[in-house]
């Protein structure tokens, strides 16, 4: 499945794909408390992107742009099309178009233990970053508020695009 640019009668369906791929963490963490996922059209008002997978969507990235720089703020895949390969080819759609719009590094924050976080993540180019830049206090208060940080570490990482 190609990955490409949200249209608008795409955003309807990126809720509804987060909150199955945030089902995954029950898995891990028990029962979940944080906030119900964006809407499509609340993400898609932000500075950034967002790229999809599948008509219907299957699955989504939204990047940011932050700070002069690019930020995956999420990506999800429903997990009844997991393990197929659209992870991997939404994140290197990321890279293309962060570097078709004169960027040259993509970054994230994630949970450090979480196989399909980090992990993944470390697989696919992105390493943690030494010092996280000063634009991502707000980002890692977010987490904080949520209550992220109390289900486990949190890593901030980049790839070179």
């Amino acid at each position: 499945m190609p990955v490409r640019p949200a249209t608008a009668a795409d955003l309807s369906r990126l809720a509804a794909v987060e909150a199955l791929g945030d089902a995954l963490f029950e898995t891990v963490f028990g029962p979940l408390d944080w906030p119900a996922p964006l809407s499509g059209e609340e993400r898609a008002a932000e500075p950034g992107f967002v790229l999809v997978v599948g008509e219907p969507v299957v699955g989504f990235a939204h990047v940011l742009e932050l700070g002069g720089g690019w930020h995956l703020e999420q990506i999800a895949v429903d997990p009844a099309h997991g393990r197929r390969g659209l992870g991997s080819a939404l994140l290197d759609g990321v890279c293309r178009e962060v570097a078709s719009r004169g960027g040259r590094a993509v970054t994230l924050r994630t949970f450090a233990d979480v196989a399909w976080n980090a992990p993944f993540y470390a697989r696919h180019g992105f390493v943690e970053l030494e010092a996280e830049p000063e634009w991502m206090g707000p980002l890692r208060e977010a987490e904080e508020r949520i209550g992220l940080m109390r289900l486990g570490g949190r890593v901030a990482m980049v790839r070179e695009c």
